[in-house]
Parts: structure tokens; sequence; C-alpha cells
């Protein structure tokens, strides 16, 4: 399920979770028959919190039920959270109390999913999140000839970028407009939005470049959904450089004065929230939210919001294509791993999935560093060859590393204009790799640009292929590419 799409049917998702084994011969079928039979004690607690306190108290009932409850819950995150539908761990602890101690449903999988479709929560919302040293060509010089709103959003990503508006009035119609390019139902909490300008530092707001992200949350607190809303804003901020990659370099000095990285721009680095507005049925009309403070994973945060590219827009309304297909190997991969690999199951074994989808996840990140800005001229090239290692073989390396990378290149990529100079130069950047690596000499002559855009030419074609991967492959990277050397 998307961030627009409605939860499906779900007497068939709860049939599947009821059948889970969780501990031993337990399942979620026998976890919900003993909440069922306790249920008339249980609702004695009056709350799933006052639950857990009589639980650190050694209350036997408490204790079990907790046990069986934590189960029940693990399973029903699974199935919501790998259709992206993301209700928080407090959130769900709540649903599955009420399902139990009140509705006194015997099957509280089914009752949690049909509280979850009767009253929407898995409809989207957004997340505003602030970035810096990104541009948008045509967003800068040109933007005062026009009182357009200057947003890029690639068709179908459920994703938008847009420059510093330096103007809380302008900032506010922008987001309103970006509101309706995803999709969002509800208007925005415009009484919120202006009391966190005032009662916070989120001068970002006017002075910074915004990504936002259309994105199903229902926290229960401010952290609750935070490891799934990076790992979304993390998906959104890899297409944006797959994208940057791809398109012709701006080289020209037209194109450099109408960027909006260098026109008007006064971003800062004095970045301490974020904003996460949700779909709550407590108000019919507009979104609720809430001001996050970055604190716990600010190293995380701190990388995603420096997206160091710049994109132009009209470029990428005649060149949709590719957009569309970076789009889809973005989702495949997240899914992917989503699925295969971050919600895997403790007793599961690592399959053939789950070690190509984080191999190509994990790749992708090394993709987005090499983009970071630094003094030291090694940073780019270090991060793009580990990108390229990781993306392109299964860790078992021996013998001419930089040959292999070649080889698997030209077959990746064979039939396509440029093939031959593509893998020379991811060659060249292994050796510059071992270079900086080994003797901690930082040589010149590779082309980053070009290695880049062959980055995103093969993850592509690599997403494409990974539906044909079978669980039970050995070496999942080389079937795909097809090396039989």
């Amino acid at each position: 399920m998307t961030a627009h799409e409605r939860l499906p049917s779900i007497k068939k998702p709860a049939a599947g979770i009821n059948q889970v084994r969780t501990q031993g011969k337990n399942t979620v079928r026998k976890s919900a028959a003993f909440l069922h039979s306790n249920a008339e004690q249980l609702a004695q607690y009056g709350s799933v919190e006052d639950l857990a306190a009589a639980e650190l108290d050694e209350d036997a009932l408490a204790r079990a039920s907790a046990f069986h409850l934590t189960s029940i819950r693990a399973e029903l995150a699974r199935e919501l959270w790998s259709r992206r539908a993301f209700l928080g761990p407090e959130t769900l602890d709540r649903l599955l109390y009420r399902a139990v101690a009140v509705d006194r449903a015997e099957d509280p999988v089914l009752r949690c999913l049909e509280i979850v479709r009767d009253r929407q929560l898995a409809r989207p919302g957004m997340v505003v999140f602030p970035v810096h040293s990104f541009g948008l060509l045509a967003g800068g010089l040109l933007r005062f000839r026009t009182t357009k709103s200057w947003i890029f959003s690639p068709a179908g990503s459920g994703i938008v970028l847009f420059p510093q508006t330096n103007s809380w009035s302008r900032t506010r119609e922008t987001l309103d407009a970006v509101r309706s390019v995803l999709g969002v139902r509800k208007s925005l909490p415009l009484e919120l939005l202006e009391h966190w300008r005032r009662s916070r530092p989120v001068g970002w707001l006017e002075r910074n470049p915004i990504m936002v992200i259309a994105i199903s949350t229902a926290p229960g607190s401010y952290y609750d959904t935070e490891p799934l809303v990076l790992g979304r804003l993390r998906a959104a901020s890899a297409l944006a450089c797959l994208l940057a990659a791809v398109q012709p370099p701006n080289n020209v000095r037209s194109g450099y004065l109408f960027s909006s990285a260098r026109t008007n721009n006064q971003e800062t680095l004095d970045i301490h929230h974020y904003l996460n507005l949700y779909d709550s049925p407590a108000d019919r009309r507009a979104l609720d939210g809430d001001c996050v403070p970055i604190g716990l994973r600010k190293a995380a945060l701190a990388e995603i919001s420096e997206l160091n590219i710049e994109i132009h827009p009209r470029y990428w309304t005649r060149h949709r294509s590719f957009a569309e297909a970076a789009r889809e190997a973005v989702d495949v991969v997240y899914d992917g791993y989503m699925r295969h690999a971050l919600l895997r199951r403790p007793a599961a074994k690592p399959d053939a999935l789950s070690k190509a989808y984080t191999k190509l996840h994990d790749a992708l990140t090394y993709f987005r560093r090499s983009f970071h800005e630094s003094d030291e001229g090694w940073s780019q090239i270090v991060s793009l060859a580990v990108a390229f290692e990781m993306m392109l073989t299964d860790g078992t390396n021996t013998g001419a590393i930089a040959a292999k990378l070649q080889r698997r290149t030209r077959l990746l990529l064979r039939g396509r204009p440029g093939v031959l100079g593509y893998a020379q130069a991811v060659h060249d950047l292994y050796k510059q790799r071992n270079g900086v690596v080994h003797a901690g000499v930082v040589t010149s002559g590779t082309d980053l640009a070009q290695v880049r855009r062959c980055f995103a030419l093969c993850f592509v074609e690599l997403a494409r292929r990974s539906a044909l991967l079978a669980p039970s492959a050995e070496e999942p990277m080389r079937e795909l590419i097809g090396d039989t050397a």
C-alpha cells in the first residue's frame, strides 16, 4: 500500500497474522484466545499504561497479558508497516488493549484492523523536513519574474522539494500547494504552524529548501515512528540524488545564476526540529501534528538534511520515463528491504532476498554520501567506490576487484550507449579508492559525474531484475548481473 491507497480488505491479512507462530508452539491466535478469556480482569487495569505498571509490580496476570499483547503487536506492526501504514508501537498497544478489554473481541487482530480502516488511521499526512545545499535550477533569478510556486515533484513519488521562500506567508502558500500535489485531503493546521513559529527555532521554514514526503503515521509520542520516518526520508533523498546524477551537468554560467542554491540564499544549519503532520480522527478538517525535536538520532538526520545537489525540473518534464524508472527502483528496494530485512522475524534465517535488498539499500546510502561536500577530496571517492562494491558484489571479494566491477558494469549496461566508458570509469574509480585507502594518495582523473550516472543506471537495472531472484540463490548479486566468469 502506498501513501495514497486505502487499507485493502482486512480479513485476509488478519487470518494470516493469526496463524503466525510467535515463540515456541505459541501462535498469535493462542495469544488472542488467552487475552479474550481474561478480558474482564484486563478491563480492571483501566489502560495499557496501568497494565504495564502492574507488570513491573510482579502481577502474574499483567505479566502474562503483556507477553501476549507484545506478541500480537509485533505481528500487527509487521503487517501494517510493510504496507507503509506507520502506526507507532504505543498506538498499536492502545488499540489492542481497547480491542481486548473494551470491545471484548474474540479476534483482536481483526478488530484492530477494523479500527484502522474505519477511523482512516492509514490516510497520508506530510513530513516537512529542512535541507541545505540544495538548488532548484530556474528557481533562482527566474523565480522573481513570476508569482508561481517553484516545486519539484516526480510523478507518483510522494515527494516534493522546493527552494527557500524567505517569507512566512509564501512558505504557507507553498506548503498548501504541496499538500494538494501529494493528495493529502485535510488542510494545514495553521494555528499549530503559527504556534511552532513563535515558540520553536524553526527559521528554516523560511530560509531553507524544504523536502516534504507523503507518509501515513499515527505516532503515540514524538519518537514513536521516527525510525520509519527516517527510512522514508532516506528513500526520498536517494531518489533526488539518482535524478541529479543522470541529468546533464550544470556547467554554464546562466544555470549557476538561475539556481536557487545561489540566489537570495540565507539558509541556516540551525536545524533542531522537523514537522510531522498526520491525519488524526480528532479533527475532521485539519491535520494534527508534532514539531519533533531532533535529538535521539541527530547524526542520521543531519546526514539526510545535506542534499548537495541541483535539480532541473524542466529537464525531468521531458524525460519522465527515467524519472519513473528511478522512482520504481527506489520503491522496489525500499519495500524489499522492509519486508525481507528490517521486518524479518528474529527466528527467520537470512536468504538471498534479504541479502540482495540489504546490499542495494546500503549501497544507496553510500551513493548519497558521495555528494557530501567536504574539504577532503577522498571522501566522495571512497563513498562512491564502496557503493559500487556493495551493489555489484556478494562480499566474497578476492582477486582483482576493480576488474570484477568493470566486468559487471559492462554486463549490466550491455547495449546502452557509452557502456565501455562507464565500465572504465568504475575501474578507474576503484583504483583511486585503493590509492586513498592503502597509500593515502588522492589522485585526480576520474569523472565523478560520469561514475554517479553509471551507478544510477546500474541501480535501476538491478532493482528491475530483483523480482526474478530466487530466495535460495547463493550469490544473489552475481545471479542478478548474470556474471558467469
